[in-house]
């Protein structure tokens, strides 16, 4: 299994279909997600049997699960672990936003939207997302083999194309998210 750990907004469903392609494995893609936690025994079972697959997983899913140690047994399936980080925290933080506000994740749009910004709300956005980086940057200092790749390293031809209109711009988030993985 290539176990890909990221958070949100980082073109980790794009790594998990360039790496099932590129391998010949099943994309799993996130299937530990926090709304289906029921059923995350089931899906380690199935990695066990059927180790070639891609499998991404937020620190959020980690925190939802069912299975108490789900992180060891990934870590123990997996043949590669690689971390996808994005660089970039000011438009992660803007594209979890406009997501979260639109309720539309991963399809492109070609009509411009209209985003209205709640301070409280984006405030509360930027802080999860950073402590989001925070628990994979612990995580990364208990997985000995592991590969990070920035998501500007990646192809960028399939990112979303998203027209947006705010109605006030959010500010600059100015978190160095890099200086974590240093």
């Amino acid at each position: 299994m290539i176990l890909v750990l990221s958070t949100y907004r980082t073109g980790s469903t794009n790594l998990c279909k360039q790496l099932a392609e590129q391998y010949s494995y099943e994309n799993l893609d996130e299937c530990f997600h926090e709304s289906i936690a029921d059923k995350h025994n089931n899906i380690v079972r199935y990695i066990s049997t059927n180790p070639n697959c891609v499998v991404k997983v937020f620190p959020y899913h980690l925190k939802q699960s069912s299975r108490e140690n789900l992180l060891n047994e990934l870590v123990a399936l997996s043949e590669k672990i690689i971390l996808l980080i994005r660089k970039d925290f000011d438009q992660q933080v803007k594209s979890y936003y406009i997501c979260k506000q639109t309720g539309n994740w991963h399809n492109k749009f070609n009509d411009t939207v209209d985003i209205t910004l709640d301070k409280d709300m984006y405030q509360k956005f930027t802080n999860f997302l950073h402590n989001e980086y925070l628990e994979l940057d612990t995580i990364r200092k208990t997985i000995p083999n592991h590969e990070i790749i920035y998501t500007h390293q990646l192809d960028q031809s399939k990112k979303y194309v998203r027209p947006v209109k705010w109605d006030r711009q959010p500010g600059f988030t100015n978190i160095d998210i890099e200086e974590l993985f240093v």
